[in-house]
């Protein structure tokens, strides 16, 4: 069976794993720290197959020059990679909107389109072949649109805050406008997740739903797990919450 895993998740840092069935993983994202990365790995890199950027930023990207240089394959869009200039090593692995690709005997991915501030941002559909297994991961974007075919086992979206509590922290002066501004044009809402998962995702087969990237800050981070889980009846993970 599948698993997904959050190591670490906020603005300071994105770092997630899938394993199969079989042992082998996927790194989602390498945004923090080369020893952090490791650390979460348990130094075992054999069983990586590769990793898997949504875009350039460093909270996304930071450790993109020291999972290169430890033999993992590092598939981006190019624009994602030119903005990394990572794209001079055979490390670096361009993929195409839409296009499926295959990263080993064990997983397959499609890139797809979102909506943020970054050169060319993807999220992707993740399929574990032997089990027929698919995860849904998207990161950063102000809204989603993508409709799919797959029946989701496990989906982790970003949801980094809710626009009533947004408001507040802004007319408090806990905020700064330009700050608050910029959350609005790139990235996800909660009742705009709530929305897409509502109307555009089969979650019939859905077991795990990970919420990602939520701000302590501009999220009530209880109250989402439980309003996530009352209305799709889904265990909803948020990490730091029990």
């Amino acid at each position: 069976m599948m698993r997904f895993e959050q190591h670490y998740s906020s603005s300071k840092g994105n770092l997630y794993t899938v394993t199969a069935a079989n042992g082998r993983r996927l790194l989602l994202e390498c945004g923090v720290r080369w020893q952090l990365v490791q650390q979460a790995l348990e130094y075992k890199l054999d069983s990586i197959d590769g990793c898997l950027l949504t875009h350039e930023h460093k909270d996304h990207g930071k450790a993109i020059v020291q999972v290169m240089r430890a033999g993992i394959d590092v598939y981006a869009s190019q624009g994602t990679l030119d903005a990394l200039n990572a794209d001079d090593t055979y490390r670096a692995k361009p993929v195409k909107e839409d296009v499926v690709f295959e990263i080993s005997n064990t997983f397959q991915a499609i890139p797809f389109k979102v909506h943020h501030d970054a050169a060319q941002p993807f999220g992707y559909v993740i399929r574990e072949v032997e089990t027929d297994e698919y995860l849904y991961f998207s990161l950063d974007s102000s809204h989603l649109v993508n409709r799919f075919d797959y029946a989701f086992d496990i989906i982790a979206i970003e949801l980094s805050y809710e626009r009533e509590r947004l408001e507040w922290m802004l007319d408090t002066g806990n905020i700064n406008a330009a700050l608050a501004k910029r959350l609005l044009t790139s990235h996800a809402e909660k009742q705009t997740i709530i929305d897409y998962l509502d109307k555009f995702c089969t979650l019939y087969k859905c077991r795990e739903l990970h919420l990602l990237h939520t701000s302590a800050g501009n999220l009530d981070r209880p109250k989402a797990k439980r309003d996530f889980e009352k209305k799709f009846f889904i265990k909803t993970v948020i990490k730091g919450i029990n």
